[in-house]
């Protein structure tokens, strides 16, 4: 079994990599590009349980109202559900080293949550995947103009670095400079950094990816990163 796991894991670090060096080409069409970046997401966008979220923003609530004791209390429930959240983790994390993903997610194949995400998934790429082919001329023109990379001037206090809008698969260490500035550590060097914390919390207490779109989007609303600047280029 764990001669399988291993071929498995090797299928799909090679098709990750031949993903990301044929998203970063100009040999697909924007449609096809926008398609495939949407299926992506669906798996692996990291999503904050409901729970956490209003124990933030509760926590938020009792800070602004000076009501420490029920701030501490909310504290200590937030940690608790982290707590179980993380022993959630270790329990599937220990279900994967036992069972290859095909055979763990072909068990739910008939639970409706799953079926939810499945065919939700299918329903969004096959309108995607009409439109596409429907107005080819009028989609591609339009996503050509969105395929020039936009760049962001981020400054503070005099000094500035740029952050360019690239393709979300983009690894994040190619924008190191601009990140550190921003106050985000990186371990390793290189090719191999990587981010120490994948999330940043924002101004209202909530936990959000770390990636272009979210920063920019957080500097632009003045949700995040208080101090900082951007303008577009």
């Amino acid at each position: 079994m764990s001669d399988f796991n291993t071929a498995e894991s090797v299928v799909t670090q090679s098709s990750k990599a031949e993903y990301e060096n044929s998203i970063n080409l100009s040999q697909h069409l924007p449609q096809a590009k926008i398609i495939s970046e949407m299926v992506l997401d669906a798996f692996q966008s990291t999503r904050e349980s409901d729970q956490i979220r209003e124990l933030r923003a509760a926590i938020r609530q009792a800070h602004d109202s000076f009501d420490d004791d029920k701030a501490y209390e909310l504290m200590g429930e937030l940690k608790r559900l982290k707590d179980a959240e993380a022993a959630d983790i270790a329990a599937l994390e220990d279900l994967s080293s036992k069972f290859s993903i095909g055979r763990i997610l072909s068990s739910f194949k008939d639970d409706p949550a799953f079926q939810e995400i499945v065919y939700g998934l299918a329903l969004k790429v096959l309108n995607q995947t009409h439109q596409a082919i429907s107005n080819p001329s009028g989609g591609k023109s339009k996503a050509a103009k969105k395929k020039e990379v936009e760049t962001f001037t981020i400054s503070k206090d005099g000094a500035s670095v740029t952050l360019p809008m690239r393709t979300p698969r983009s690894r994040l260490n190619v924008d190191r400079e601009a990140l550190e500035f921003l106050g985000f550590t990186f371990v390793g060097e290189g090719d191999e950094a990587e981010l120490e914390s994948e999330t940043f919390v924002d101004n209202a207490g909530t936990e959000q990816a770390v990636n272009r779109k979210n920063i920019i989007t957080a500097l632009q609303q003045q949700t995040a990163f208080d101090g900082y600047s951007i303008a577009a280029q």
